[in-house]
């Protein structure tokens, strides 16, 4: 199970930790996604990028649940 960390006094439960390290590599995806031009070919762009955040999150979360002892 993670660990939970406090910073500065705010206690971030894994959750929080895990939507936090999600945020970069979404960020880092959707430009991507944008450079190549595959959002051209979504219908709605917002419903996507909420999906694709949505995704990013489990598989952070996946992770995070994998590499604990």
């Amino acid at each position: 199970m993670p660990i939970d960390f406090e910073v500065g006094g705010v206690y971030l439960p894994p959750i929080a930790q895990a939507l936090l390290l999600a945020l970069p590599i979404f960020m880092a995806l959707g430009w991507s996604l944008r450079r190549l031009g595959v959002l051209r070919f979504v219908w709605h762009e917002a419903l996507f990028e909420g999906a694709l955040y949505v995704c990013v999150c489990a598989v952070v979360i996946l992770v995070m649940g994998a590499s604990s002892p």
